[in-house]
């Protein structure tokens, strides 16, 4: 919720991983809200699908939407919808179009999740080693460090944001 106010973004973003309903079910509820759901093509470029399905979509609520059969649809819509027979959605932002991509890419291709998880490794591998090297000869510092833990959390969705695009929510 701070995040939110804090950070203003354009995008948020729903993926739902659906295990008992299939996506005649699911559409059915888009559909009567007027929205549209795009199946992501296996045999096209990822990136172009991504390109094409942003251009002929609005709104600022993305779903992404996987079933068990390993089919991945996505929807974009202008307000937010939820049925109490859908499982929790993991919850993202993203800043602007830019982290969307980045965040679909990331999301629907195992190949690329390689290269856009290399940043936050990177970024955190750096946080511990900081840590590792100044907490080595404090022992009390990382009983400390567990109760700031929390604010570090928030810290890091903060920096990830800026320098990704895109971040939990």
């Amino acid at each position: 919720m701070f995040l939110d106010r804090l950070l203003s973004p354009s995008y948020r973003i729903r993926v739902f991983k659906f295990r008992n309903l299939g996506p005649e079910d699911v559409m059915e509820s888009f559909q009567k809200r007027g929205g549209r759901i795009s199946e992501v093509p296996e045999e096209m470029d990822l990136e172009l699908a991504i390109e094409s399905l942003l251009a002929s979509h609005y709104g600022n609520y993305v779903y992404v939407l996987k079933f068990k059969d390993k089919k991945v649809f996505i929807s974009i819509l202008p307000e937010k919808i939820m049925e109490k027979r859908w499982p929790s959605p993991d919850r993202f932002i993203a800043r602007d179009e830019d982290g969307l991509k980045r965040f679909l890419l990331r999301e629907l291709s195992r190949k690329s999740l390689l290269f856009m998880e290399a940043p936050t490794i990177i970024i955190w591998g750096a946080v511990w080693w900081l840590i590792w090297k100044y907490f080595e000869s404090y022992p009390l510092g990382s009983v400390l460090l567990f109760f700031i833990g929390f604010l570090l959390n928030d810290f890091a969705k903060i920096f990830e944001y800026f320098v990704l695009g895109y971040c939990r929510e």
